[in-house]
């Protein structure tokens, strides 16, 4: 090589020679020493240069000191060193068995790498009977192989040919290579299924099960795949019947039962099966199954039902007709006897005669016990197993009105509040009637009264539909409290029952009225005037108010007040309860002498009405004044301890004779309840074990008198047994004994006989009888009304008519048969029974003629059987006889056969062979015998016979039989006519069109118009450029003439890449890159294939040639480059060197290259296509760092191609830059107490080298202060690498003001290059430092004293506080403030100069010592301060403190007597005790005397009713301290007799029943007091007045009247005790008097006023005074007190 480039070797290492490109030196090497080129690595001519005819490598050798470059070029020639080669080993070929003679098959082309004459040059195929091989070569000397059918092929002859193909090269010595070739014929479906027996038998019980298996058809087919798999269906002969009763698998060919199989309808079924393939088109085989069905005991009974009446009254008497049934089973013989059963649990029984039933009523009915029946009618067969059938019955019994209607409740009670508008509801009442229907329908009315003087309808109303009673007019509470209303019920039903209930209006108060005052009473505006003493002292009665309300409860309680417009309301107290009116405070000179005083009276309604009265006071001096004397009632007269002792013990021993008493008479009343136990109608019966549930409710009301006392209580107690009775029971206080005052049975309770004007108990009511007992009859039809015992006969008479015959026609004469006169059946009343073919005839009772009454279809009754009958029954009475006659329909020619369809289509393959036969659906004709179908004709026709099958049971099936061969392209469709003509006189026929459509074959190739095709493209044709259009055509039709077109095998990979073809319209486009550098001619080959089965293909050749354009644009391959450069760099250097080439030829390869102006780089062509890229100027990296030199190649094309390359040239750094700070000099504001390492200052460089040239450092350089010797890296530090400068220590502005001191900067190159700066720090002031006091100086626990004289005369200084700060600017302002002192307005501070001056003249009052705060505070963010305390003494001592006195109350008063409360309760409890007995033994000696038989039916005085004999019971009111409840203990006699315990409230009319529960173990009924349930409490809603929230008479309610009852001053007076020696008030512990019984447990005497004022002493105006009076009296000063103080400890 260095030969013939002129090279010396000896230079060759000095000029550094290689090889440029790396393709080059992959393949080759030089040799330095000896210049030769040398192979590296073995050459393979076909993997370097593939098929091309030459194979040239080219290299570049490179060479410096100067540059050059050499291009050589080295040509590899080819040596036979590859085989032929197929590109598959095995092939299979699929051939279809029809293929023609004759046919082309092309087969993969072998492959070669080499080229020449080494390729493949010649193909061998091995020895066959059926093939031969046909090469093909193409214009560029390919050669492409055929197979081509010599001998038509037999799928099942032979289904395989193996056969082996040779390719052969041109070489020396010769290659080949081979490959194997297996043919598979395809199959043709060419063969038709055949059965392996033409006709099955078998036989079968009518039993059989569905799904049992028949039997299995086999049917066999010798082709293949689809060909050969046999589907079975049913063949178009068999009849919808027989699709319905069996079932075929379509695959396995099993037939089996699909439904029932019943002998009685067809003995035997042919079934025709089609067995067909799956091959297109499918050819099929058929043949017959015959089954037998053998008879079974498989028919049930049948029950029908031919008359009933529903629904079936309930009064129906037994052995009543209600219905008739007939049976009948399809079974003959032992079969065919029916027997019929009842279900035995229903009212009813069965009847038989013969084959018909009755049912008939067994006992009497009751419709509200069971309303419905379900009669269950089992009919039963006499075959073996028995089989049953059952008819269900629901029989519904209608009503009849024998039930009266019932309350839900034995009465009703409605409260309504008084004045109430007209029309309000007041309840509603509800009754029940256990009837249905118009029976049940109930009707409310009031019955007619009296209430005081008008009729019960002008006070309420009630709805008739739905009971709800309204109010006619409004109630007023004063005129009528309780109104009784009886309410009556009837029913709809005829007659109507009914039934009463009572209806108990409770009218509640409301506050209508205002007070009315009594006392003083005037007739004008202002009373007459009190005349009062000036002397009297505070609390002297002055007068006493009196009203009164009509109203009741708390709407009567009264409450007094003075009201503003008094003359002087503070000079006199009003009692809020009492009325009384007292001194408030002792008479003055200033004082009114007249005093108008307006006083106003309010209740307690809700909204509370009013009165007001004026009364005038007089004052007068002579007035006496004894009377006016407060008197302490407690503190009167003292009695001797004797009498004390003697009342004592005179109130113990009446106590003790007083319970004896009521003990023996209790144990008398008992001993005698039980003597009278053994009346059954004795009101004190015990019961022994009290059932707990016979009452389970009650409903207690409690009224309350206007006094507040219990007026009367209601109890109503209803039994949960609906045998038993409910009670309302009335209680009343001022009964006997606190007994039953009023007792009335509930409305419900049934009514007895009266023994001496007194209801008394009866006994369990009798069963009303119902109504309409007497039987009657039920209105069945005459034919219910056979006597099913008498004996009967029967006969059959059998006719025979035509079908349709006209209505009226004659079929028979019944009478003229039966031999009996027409007479005799007349009254014997002939009918026709239900339960026959009824509606077809008519009988003339007149003339026993039967007549067709309706058209008569013998088809449509009975189809296909050959004899259809009709049946009808009659029936006769007196005796009862029954004629069962059969009617004989004859059949008429009357229905023509008639095809299922007008026209029929088959569908035959072309390709059928010869006998095939296709079958006809045959006509249908409904009429038999001779008249039915008998013979088929087909019209005339080249192609098809007619031939006539004939069935076992007489049908005839049509074939079709092909007798010439079809052609589909001759002629596709055949038209025939089928007639079908049956034996009828004269005969009917019909015909069938008959299409028949020849189905196509694939027995034609395509054909293609040319055998091949040429065109001719440019190398630059854009993708989807149509290259060519083919055109082939089939003449078969549908897939069989439906071509797709594709490239053939022998087509390359590579021409497949750039063309494509479509399947669907033979277009060639191109689809890849056409190169005429590459390739300048392709021969596309191209099939054509059918879509039939099998395929059929053709095929052609097309030839493309390329015509050459400029497409290829010059290349630029770097041959030598270095992509970095240094700045320093002089001009000229050799930066790259670049190769440039072009693919085309001639003017379009010749290469221009050039590079932009604009750079400082140029080009210098060194060759024909190589250039060197070399420096134009000097360079400079901070001014451009980055260079991007684009080479542009053209070529000298038309149009010119071009290519730029763009070369990435980076300069390399050279220090040649100082660092440089961004300012000069540096100031920087630093505050005080900074922390330690906090930034002060970041100092920046900047240095535009790169990389280590611009990596730079900072460092502190030692410079001059405020302090010359100061060094400042003790005190700062500085990042070296980022110029952060940081502080080492905190600075103090008060030490160090400023500092200063310089910073250096050098970079990283070599030298390294320095800079220095300036920088200024200056501290700031913050407010670190609190003030300092300087005068005056104190401890830290101490105060600096000042002394001053009491005389000094303001504004004197007493001192000056002077403080200091350390800090500067406001930091240091100091303000001075005077925070505390012992008297604030005393002293003052001035605020800046801290002066201490007094502000007013010191008085006596003034303290002594005065002790001040004074803060220091500066004016910094936030502001410091310093306290000091400076304590001022007054140097001489004051007067004396006055010293306050408080008055002190004299205690006064002695303890309180209880002697009068002991005389009183003396009194009060032999009074008690004396009328308690007394009315015991008048109750015990009355009930002692009454006839046994009569019981507690004694007549006593009520308010309301008689009281009935039915419950007996007392009430206990005696309340304890402490108790809640009242007890009330109630015993029913009626029995079982349970005794009850309940307890009241005493505000029941509010609260009702709280609690209510019958006693488990009663004690005697005398015995004790029921003992109140703890459970039983007071809801807040329901206590009168507050419960503890106010004092004294301001709390709570209480009946107001003129003077309290008895009963409520012997309680009074009898707390008293509890008040003891005066220390405890009236409220205190447990002393309330009992009257938590009747207003609440919290109800206590502290919320009570003080009645003991109230309570007056005769001959005396002297009052009983509380224990809080004495208290206030004690308390109060002796001269008219403080009364401020003593308001305030009152309250306390």
């Amino acid at each position: 090589m260095a030969r013939d480039l002129g090279l010396k070797v000896e230079e060759l290492p000095g000029r550094r020679l290689r090889l440029g490109s790396e393709e080059s030196s992959r393949h080759f090497s030089v040799r330095l020493d000896s210049g030769t080129l040398v192979v590296s690595q073995r050459l393979d001519r076909e993997r370097l240069c593939g098929a091309a005819a030459s194979c040239v490598l080219s290299v570049q050798v490179l060479t410096e000191n100067p540059l050059q470059l050499f291009r050589l070029e080295v040509e590899i020639l080819d040596v036979n060193d590859n085989s032929p080669s197929f590109p598959t080993a095995q092939r299979t070929l699929r051939i279809a068995e029809s293929a023609t003679v004759a046919a082309r098959f092309p087969l993969e082309s072998a492959q070669d790498p080499d080229v020449g004459t080494n390729a493949v040059s010649s193909y061998r195929l091995s020895p066959n009977s059926h093939f031969s091989l046909d090469v093909k070569q193409q214009p560029d000397s390919k050669l492409f192989p055929e197979l081509v059918l010599e001998r038509a092929l037999d799928r099942e002859e032979q289904p395989e040919l193996q056969l082996v193909l040779t390719a052969v090269d041109g070489g020396s010595p010769a290659r080949s290579g081979t490959a194997q070739i297996t043919v598979l014929v395809l199959d043709v479906n060419d063969n038709a299924p055949t059965c392996d027996r033409t006709t099955y038998k078998v036989r079968v019980p009518e039993n059989t099960p569905v799904g049992a298996v028949l039997l299995r058809i086999n049917a066999s087919d010798p082709d293949e795949g689809p060909n050969g798999e046999t589907q079975y269906s049913f063949g178009v002969h068999t009849s919808d019947s027989v699709r319905r009763l069996f079932s075929l698998d379509p695959h396995s060919g099993e037939v089996r039962v699909s439904g029932a199989l019943d002998f009685e309808e067809s003995p035997f079924y042919e079934i025709y099966v089609r067995a067909h393939d799956g091959g297109v088109p499918e050819m099929e085989g058929n043949c017959v199954l015959q089954v037998q069905v053998e008879d079974a005991n498989d028919n049930p009974p049948e029950v029908l039902l031919t008359s009933l009446l529903n629904p079936v009254p309930e009064d129906t008497p037994p052995e009543t007709v209600v219905g008739l049934f007939n049976v009948r089973d399809r079974d003959s013989g032992a079969n065919g006897d029916v027997s019929l059963q009842i279900s035995p649990d229903v009212p009813f029984a069965i009847r038989s005669l013969q084959n018909h039933f009755s049912l008939v009523t067994q006992e009497s009915l009751d419709r509200e016990s069971t309303s419905q029946y379900r009669v269950v009618l089992i009919g039963r067969d006499g075959g073996s197993p028995a089989l049953t059938t059952t008819l269900t019955l629901l029989l519904n019994i209608s009503d009849v009105n024998d039930n009266p209607p019932r309350f839900l409740q034995p009465s009703y009670d409605a409260f309504l509040e008084e004045n109430n508008p007209p029309g309000s509801l007041l309840c509603t009442v509800s009754a029940s009637d256990p009837d249905d229907g118009d029976n049940s329908r109930l009707v409310y009315s009031i019955v007619s009264g009296q209430v005081q003087g008008s009729p019960i309808s002008s006070f309420v109303h009630i709805n008739p539909d739905n009971g709800n009673l309204y109010a006619q007019s409004t109630f007023d509470f004063e005129q009528l409290q309780v109104l009784p209303v009886s309410v009556a019920v009837r029913d709809s039903g005829s007659p109507p029952l009914h039934a009463n209930v009572t209806v108990y209006i409770f009218v509640l108060d409301q506050n209508d009225h205002p007070p009315t005052i009594l006392h003083p009473a005037s007739d004008s505006d202002v009373s007459a005037p009190q005349r009062v003493p000036l002397s009297v002292p505070p609390g002297s009665l002055v007068t006493k108010v009196t009203a009164v309300d009509a109203d009741a409860g708390y709407n009567a309680w009264l409450s007094y007040r003075l009201l503003p417009q008094s003359t002087d309301p503070s000079l006199f107290h009003m009692s809020l309860h009492t009325g009384e009116v007292r001194t408030a405070r002792a008479f003055q000179d200033t004082d009114m002498a007249v005093q108008q005083l307006v006083v106003q009276v309010m209740d307690n309604g809700n909204p509370p009405l009013s009165t007001t009265a004026t009364i005038t006071v007089t004052l007068e001096e002579a007035a006496p004044e004894e009377s006016y004397k407060p008197r302490d009632f407690l503190a009167g007269a003292k009695e001797k301890p004797d009498l004390t002792l003697y009342l004592i013990i005179a109130l113990a021993a009446v106590s003790t004779v007083a319970l004896a008493t009521v003990t023996v008479l209790a144990a008398r009343c008992l001993r005698r309840r039980g003597r009278a136990a053994v009346s059954p109608y004795c009101c004190c019966w015990l019961s022994e074990s009290p059932s707990r549930d016979f009452f389970k409710h009650s409903s207690p009301k409690l009224q309350l008198s206007s006094d507040g006392t219990l007026k009367y209580m209601e109890v109503t107690l209803r039994p949960t047994d609906t045998q038993s009775q409910c009670y309302s029971t009335c209680f009343s206080q001022g009964s006997e004994g606190s007994d039953f005052t009023f007792l009335r049975p509930s409305a419900s309770a049934e009514r007895g006989p009266r023994r001496g004007g007194h209801r008394c108990p009866a006994g369990h009511p009798a069963r009303m009888p119902r109504a309409g007992q007497a039987r009657r009859s039920l209105g069945l039809p005459r034919v219910f009304s056979f006597c099913l015992f008498l004996h009967s006969s029967s006969a059959q008479i059998r006719y025979s008519i035509p079908e349709e015959l006209t209505r009226g026609a004659f079929v028979g004469n019944i009478a003229k048969d039966l031999g009996t006169d027409v007479a005799k059946l007349a009254a014997a009343n002939l009918q026709v029974l239900s339960d026959s073919d009824s509606q077809y005839f008519s009988v003339n009772v007149n003339t026993g003629v039967i007549m067709v009454s309706e058209r008569i279809d013998r088809e449509q009754l009975c189809g296909q059987n050959p004899r259809c009958f009709l049946h009808l029954k009659l029936a006769i009475e007196n005796p009862v006889e029954f004629y069962r006659i059969e009617v004989e329909i004859l059949d008429i020619n009357d229905n023509p056969p008639e095809f299922p369809s007008e026209e029929v289509s088959l569908r035959i393959y072309e390709l059928a062979s010869l006998g095939a036969r296709f079958p006809i659906q045959p006509a249908q004709d409904p009429d038999v015998g001779t008249n039915t179908l008998q013979t088929y004709h087909l019209s005339a026709n080249d192609n098809f016979n007619l031939n006539v099958k004939a069935r076992t049971d007489g049908g005839k099936f049509p074939e079709l039989v092909l007798e010439r061969a079809l052609d589909r392209e001759f002629r596709a469709f055949h038209h025939l006519v089928l007639t079908a003509e049956d034996g009828g006189s004269p005969p009917q026929s019909s015909k069938i069109r008959i299409t028949i459509q020849v189905l196509d074959a694939n027995d034609n190739h395509p054909v293609f118009d040319r055998p091949s095709y040429g065109a001719r493209l440019v190398e630059n044709s854009p993708l989807g450029t149509l290259v060519v259009k083919l055109n082939a055509t089939d003449v078969d039709e549908g897939p069989n003439g439906d071509i797709r077109y594709s490239l053939s095998s022998h087509n390359s990979a590579a021409l497949r890449q750039i063309f494509a073809i479509d399947e669907q319209t033979g277009e060639i486009r191109v689809q890849g890159n056409l190169d005429f550098e590459e390739a300048t001619v392709y021969e596309i080959e191209v099939e054509a294939k059918d879509m039939g089965s099998p395929t059929m293909e053709e095929h052609c050749s097309v030839v493309v040639e390329v015509t050459d354009v400029n497409d290829n644009a010059p290349e630029v391959i770097l041959t030598s480059f270095s992509s970095s450069l240094s700045e320093d760099a002089l001009p000229g250097t050799v930066v790259a060197v670049i190769h440039v080439r072009d693919r085309d030829s001639g003017e379009q390869g010749k290469v221009l290259c050039h590079v932009s102006p604009d750079l400082p780089f140029q080009l210098r062509k060194d060759y024909e296509h190589q250039y060197s890229l070399l420096t134009s100027t000097r360079l400079d990296r901070e001014h451009v760092a980055y260079y991007n030199v684009t080479i542009s190649a053209s070529d000298l094309g038309n149009p010119p191609l071009s290519r730029h390359t763009i070369l990435p040239i980076t300069l390399t750094d050279v220090n040649d830059n100082a660092p440089q700070f961004e300012q000069a000099s540096y100031e920087v504001l630093v505050a005080e107490n900074n922390p330690v390492g906090s930034v002060l200052v970041t100092v920046s460089a900047a240095d535009p080298d790169s990389e280590q040239n611009s990596r730079l450092s900072y460092s502190i350089l030692r410079a001059g202060g405020t302090d010359p010797g100061l060094d400042p890296t003790r005190y700062l530090s500085i990042h070296p690498t980022n110029g952060q400068v940081t502080a080492k220590f905190p600075f103090d502005y008060e030490q160090t003001t400023y500092l200063q001191f310089h910073v250096e900067v050098s970079d990283g190159g070599s030298p390294a290059l320095r800079n220095r700066t300036l920088v200024h720090v200056f501290i700031v002031d913050q407010n670190d430092n609190a003030p300092q006091v300087h005068f005056p100086r104190a401890g830290e626990d101490s105060a600096a004293q000042f002394r001053i004289s009491p005389s000094i005369a303001p504004p004197a200084l007493i001192t000056k506080v002077v403080a200091i700060d350390a800090d500067s600017g406001r930091n240091a302002w100091l303000s001075y403030h005077l925070v505390e002192a012992t008297d604030l307005g005393l002293f003052s501070v001035a605020l800046r100069s801290g002066e201490v001056r007094i502000t007013r003249a010191l008085q006596d009052t003034d303290a002594s010592a005065h002790e001040l705060l004074v803060v220091i505070r500066d004016a910094g963010e936030p502001p410091l301060s310093t306290a000091v305390t400076l304590v001022v003494l007054v140097e001489e001592k004051g007067p004396e403190a006055l010293q306050g006195s408080e008055g002190r109350a004299a205690d006064g008063g002695g303890l309180p007597t209880i002697t009068l409360y002991l005389i009183v309760s003396l009194v009060l409890i032999s009074t008690v005790s004396l009328v308690g007995l007394a009315v015991l033994g008048v109750r015990c000696l009355r009930r002692g005397s009454a006839p046994a038989n009569q019981g507690c039916c004694v007549e006593s005085v009520n308010t309301l009713q008689p009281p009935p004999s039915h419950i007996f019971g007392h009430l206990h009111y005696e309340p304890k301290q402490g108790d809640t409840v009242m007890g009330v203990q109630v015993t029913a006699t009626a029995p079982p007799a349970p005794r009850y315990r309940s307890c009241f409230s005493p505000v029941s009319d509010i609260s009702e029943f709280m609690f209510v529960k019958p006693s488990a173990d009663p004690p005697p009924l005398y015995s004790e007091q029921a003992q109140p349930n703890t459970d039983w409490r007071f809801s807040q809603t329901q206590r009168p007045g507050t419960s503890g929230s106010q004092n004294g008479e301001e709390a709570g309610a209480w009946p107001n009247n003129q003077f309290d009852t008895e009963m409520l001053q012997a309680m009074i007076l009898a707390s008293a005790n509890e008040a003891a020696d005066g220390n405890s008030t009236l409220g205190g512990g447990n002393g309330t008097m009992g009257l938590s019984a009747r207003y609440g447990p919290q109800f206590t005497l502290q919320h009570v006023p003080d009645y003991r004022q109230n309570v007056y002493i005769p001959g005396s105006n002297a009052t009983l005074t509380n224990a809080a009076g004495k208290r206030d009296a004690k308390n109060a000063a002796p001269a008219a007190g403080n009364k401020k103080k003593s308001g305030k400890k009152e309250k306390k």
